[in-house]
């Protein structure tokens, strides 16, 4: 009994999470709530941008601690053909501080300078195959994943050893590829809408 209620649960795992999408493949589009203005953000893969997705939240620390990289890397990024989504798949039924208020207030307090959008049903970090928060993709102006993984390689910005997203931005941007285009994402799971 024990035995099949495992595999039960394995094969129920294994439906909910799509694959994490590879270096390669073509983005999935979407259009989400900006929990800082309440406007819809479409997000078009093959708009001719660089294009950052950043699946994040309000309460994980290991997204808390990479807030601060993110936002100077949007800064130093912004205006050079990148465009950046900040986006919160965390179910805010279970998880309150994960709302659109939630959401709103963090942004407004940290000044962030891009989009924080609620990934209301968890669909879209489903399609990405995101994991854990932060989970990072970039996607070239042609709409294919050329990056995916973390940020850095730590959450202590003095032990880091890694810039992944930086140098990603930088040789794409330089019309050079990826040289490390996968990394493996680490953080806090992502408490997906059931």
């Amino acid at each position: 009994m024990k035995k099949m209620l495992a595999v039960a649960l394995i094969l129920v795992a294994g439906s909910l999470f799509a694959a994490e999408l590879e270096v390669g493949a073509k983005a999935p589009a979407f259009s989400l709530v900006n929990a800082v203005d309440g406007k819809t953000i479409d997000m078009k893969p093959d708009d001719g941008f660089t294009k950052v997705v950043i699946f994040t939240c309000n309460q994980c620390p290991y997204a808390q601690a990479f807030e601060p990289r993110i936002i100077e890397i949007v800064n130093k990024w912004n205006g050079k053909g990148v465009r950046f989504y900040a986006i919160d798949p965390n179910d805010e039924t279970r998880y309150p501080e994960e709302s659109l208020a939630g959401m709103k207030k963090r942004a407004e307090e940290k000044g962030y300078p891009l989009p924080y959008l609620k990934d209301a049903d968890s669909s879209v970090a489903k399609a990405y195959g995101a994991r854990v928060t932060p989970h990072v993709f970039v996607v070239d102006g042609g709409g294919i994943v050329r990056y995916r993984g973390y940020v850095d390689d730590q959450a202590d910005p003095a032990k880091r050893q890694t810039t992944a997203l930086t140098d990603a931005l930088g040789a794409l941007t330089n019309g050079r590829d990826v040289a490390n285009a996968s990394t493996r994402a680490f953080g806090c799971s992502i408490k997906w809408k059931t």
